[in-house]
């Protein structure tokens, strides 16, 4: 059963559609930031622009290792996973990555093929849960969007490791 998240009463001032972006750009962001691998490194985040990576994932390496091409997906599901966490419709795919197509190049065998869409349902869900049990950071990266219109990786790590402090603070 998915919980839909609302938005909280203090958000209200925001422009609704301002929150939302943010909120569904920071999902994707604090994704790639918890799966510390190389082509999931990224350079900065933006309002306007998404999340923008170091590096493109290469083919052949996401076909040779399903762990990689998993946790790649999964990023590139975030802002989709978000959506539906928020119970609102998942937006189009403004730049990011593309999680079908890159599924897509990586599945080789017609077997696997068959099932794309089971596989991108599960991969979203473990998005979802993932998303779930660390919304706070969403949240904060989210409004650091909001505030400044960009974070560079060293901010956005650190406004993820003070929502996780906090939570461990008021978690013991």
């Amino acid at each position: 059963m998915t919980k839909a998240f609302t938005t909280p009463a203090h958000q209200t001032q925001i422009a609704p559609d301002l929150y939302l972006r943010s909120v569904l750009i920071a999902a994707e962001a604090v994704l790639a930031h918890l799966h510390p691998r190389a082509p999931l490194r990224f350079v900065c985040v933006a309002l306007d622009g998404g999340v923008t990576f170091a590096a493109q994932p290469h083919p052949q390496a996401l076909a040779m290792n399903r762990g990689l091409l998993e946790d790649v997906v999964l990023v590139a599901l975030g802002r989709v996973a978000a959506a539906r966490l928020l119970a609102v419709v998942p937006p189009p795919n403004e730049g990011g990555r593309d999680a079908r197509a890159l599924l897509a190049s990586a599945l080789t065998q017609p077997e696997e093929a068959e099932v794309q869409e089971a596989y991108l349902a599960v991969l979203e869900a473990r998005a979802r849960a993932t998303l779930r049990r660390h919304w706070a950071e969403v949240e904060v990266v989210a409004a650091g969007l909001r505030e400044h219109g960009t974070l560079d990786a060293q901010a956005t790590a650190h406004r993820i490791s003070c929502a996780q402090g906090i939570r461990r603070t008021l978690l013991n």
